[in-house]
């Protein structure tokens, strides 16, 4: 809105000066007394191109005519500038936001294994930028065009649509298909179960975590296809409680959930499944000195501080608390196998 405001700004100075000057020069090139209304409003007329009629009379007054075209070829002049220069300013920002958000789509079509974040309130800002610390690709859904506007170019790793989340084109342009897992998280619970439902029935094999408000959507969403369902307020009160009864845990847990330190993290290690009945010793990570294994996970089964000799499935899931440099060369190491 700037740079349109620098440039009407000075031109309406000019008119406001062509009015002062025209009223000026009409009552001094005037054959008889000419009143200063009559004269500004001769003026107007004659920038304007109304076409009143002579409030002056200008016959036998060449002086008075010159004076009158000079007025008139500097007034509409004025004014085109002024109309050109709106006109390109609306036309030009909506042909440019058409044009960004074209491309938008076509970037999207090309991911795959990206997220989807259906509703950038409070919750899906929070999604956003943990996701762009990961520089994980993302596709962000907003029906408000507004807040879509301010975020677009906020994220370095994020395409945004502007759409209602519930409607599967919406989805379908936000690569539903080719995605890894979705977020709901409006802040309408009823919205919620329509987007976890219908996001569901487009890709039967994307991991959905959706938000809810209300405690009895919990298992609503859960039987429509949601795999996991947050409440923001439970996971508030019992963080708020657990500041004030295990500070020190709390502060420990953000500390390697925040990645403050690179000295370890949290870190979460899918099996190759070539290693399917082996036992963990056959990993060789045991050995690792800043590697420690906390749990394997089985499907819904957990088990805690697992020795050398445990079994490994197709589906387990290591997670560990190692530094950037060991975890490298875990994954590396599975990948060869």
């Amino acid at each position: 809105m700037r740079p349109i405001i620098s440039k009407i700004l000075p031109a309406f100075g000019v008119i406001l000066f062509i009015l002062l000057m025209g009223t000026i020069g009409f009552m001094a090139t005037s054959s008889t007394p000419v009143d200063p209304i009559d004269a500004f409003f001769m003026t107007a007329i004659t920038i304007t191109t109304i076409g009143y009629g002579e409030v002056i009379p200008l016959d036998n007054n060449p002086v008075g005519r010159f004076f009158a075209i000079f007025i008139a070829f500097s007034g509409i002049g004025t004014f085109t500038y002024i109309a050109t220069s709106l006109s390109a300013f609306f036309l030009e920002g909506h042909i440019q936001e058409e044009f960004i958000k074209r491309r938008s789509l076509r970037m999207i079509n090309k991911l795959d294994k990206h997220l989807i974040i259906c509703g950038l309130g409070r919750v899906g800002l929070k999604i956003a930028e943990e996701l762009d610390k990961k520089e994980k690709a993302f596709v962000f859904i907003e029906n408000d065009n507004q807040v879509y506007l301010k975020h677009r170019k906020v994220y370095k790793h994020a395409y945004g649509i502007v759409g209602d989340c519930t409607v599967d084109d919406t989805l379908i342009s936000a690569g539903i298909e080719n995605a890894e897992g979705v977020f709901v998280c409006t802040n309408d619970d009823n919205i919620n179960l329509v987007t976890t439902l219908s996001s569901r029935q487009l890709n039967p094999t994307a991991r959905i975590v959706s938000a809810n408000k209300f405690p009895s959507f919990k298992q609503k969403l859960k039987s429509v296809g949601a795999d996991e369902v947050v409440s923001p307020h439970s996971i508030g009160g019992r963080r708020m409680a657990m500041e004030m009864l295990r500070p020190t845990i709390t502060t420990f847990i953000d500390a390697i959930r925040r990645e403050k330190t690179d000295f370890f993290r949290l870190e979460e290690i899918h099996v190759n499944e070539s290693f399917a009945g082996q036992k963990l010793e056959a990993l060789e990570i045991h050995n690792l000195p800043s590697t420690l294994i906390l749990a394997i996970r089985n499907n819904e089964d957990w088990q805690f501080k697992p020795d050398v000799n445990t079994v490994l499935q197709s589906e387990s899931v290591l997670v560990i608390m190692t530094n950037s440099e060991e975890k490298a060369y875990i994954q590396e190491r599975l990948s060869k196998v």
